[in-house]
């Protein structure tokens, strides 16, 4: 079967990347745990408590903060650039929290509470607000007369090194809805693809409609002629943001075009956490693709 090709590792790459991230950043800030992984506050909840561990083996100090972030169609998310985006929709005027800055000793933990205050609208229902919760740490900087052999004044300039401090950062997606704003869910063009490397890849878009964000899980399960069944891929935490209307996947699956006979079904479905109902179906058969 001949499939159509994508073109480039880093298209695929960013896919991968963007379903990582869209489960909540799993990275942790120098040794840093933060539970939960996602903050849902609407109509019942208007208050949310999140936990910070050390885990590493040093007292650490973390920056805590709101980042705008928003979402491209491979489901990598980048900061939204206050020049060029309408802010009106994200959280950092509707959200309250303390601390801002803490320091954690090795093996130990804080919280971080957070409240919802309505924004001043006049009018505020059925609307939802994002953002991320940051974890930033702020890495130890020794003082200057702490450094115990200091440059000599007269090594030229070329041949000094710098060595830039890393500073590790942890998203955590916040989410805050007023009234009942709504969603719908549907897949489209589901296809199978061929990368650069020969791997086999489902392809599809899950449309977004409404005034409020999706979150849910795609289910893609592979049924023979045979009539046996089984999985090719599940993935949890799978977002698609407001204002964003569509996000595009390229999932790779240990088949090949030949082997994948019968028909392939795409489930997309909302999960309790993301507040919502929303189901999406989408059914391909490679045979008849094959004849095309």
């Amino acid at each position: 079967m001949s499939l159509p090709r994508v073109r480039g590792g880093a298209v695929l790459a960013a896919t991968v990347m963007g379903f990582f991230l869209s489960v909540a950043v799993q990275a942790q800030a120098q040794g840093v745990s933060v539970a939960p992984s996602r903050i849902l506050l609407d109509g019942r909840t208007r208050s949310a408590t999140v936990f910070l561990s050390n885990r590493g083996a040093e007292t650490e100090t973390y920056r805590i903060s709101l980042v705008p972030m928003i979402m491209r169609e491979d489901g990598a998310l980048i900061q939204a650039d206050s020049t060029r985006m309408d802010r009106s929709a994200f959280a950092e005027d509707v959200v309250r929290f303390s601390p801002r800055r803490v320091v954690i000793p090795a093996g130990g933990s804080q919280t971080v509470r957070l409240l919802v205050r309505r924004p001043r609208a006049e009018s505020v229902e059925d609307v939802e607000y994002r953002a991320h919760l940051s974890v930033r740490s702020i890495p130890t900087v020794p003082r200057l007369d702490e450094v115990t052999n200091p440059l000599d004044r007269e090594v030229p300039e070329d041949q000094v090194l710098a060595v830039p401090v890393a500073s590790v950062e942890t998203l955590v997606p916040l989410v805050v809805r007023f009234g009942k704003p709504w969603a719908t869910a549907r897949i489209a063009e589901p296809r199978l693809l061929e990368d650069d490397e020969g791997r086999t890849l489902v392809g599809f878009s899950l449309l977004r409609e409404g005034t409020r964000s999706l979150y849910g899980q795609v289910t893609i399960t592979h049924e023979g002629a045979d009539g046996e069944a089984s999985r090719l891929y599940y993935g949890r935490g799978i977002a698609v943001y407001t204002p964003n209307a569509r996000r595009v996947f390229r999932i790779p699956v240990n088949e090949t075009a030949e082997t994948l006979d019968g028909r392939i079904s795409i489930v997309y479905e909302e999960t309790s956490d993301g507040g919502g109902d929303q189901e999406a179906r989408a059914v391909l058969t490679p045979r008849l693709l094959s004849q095309r």
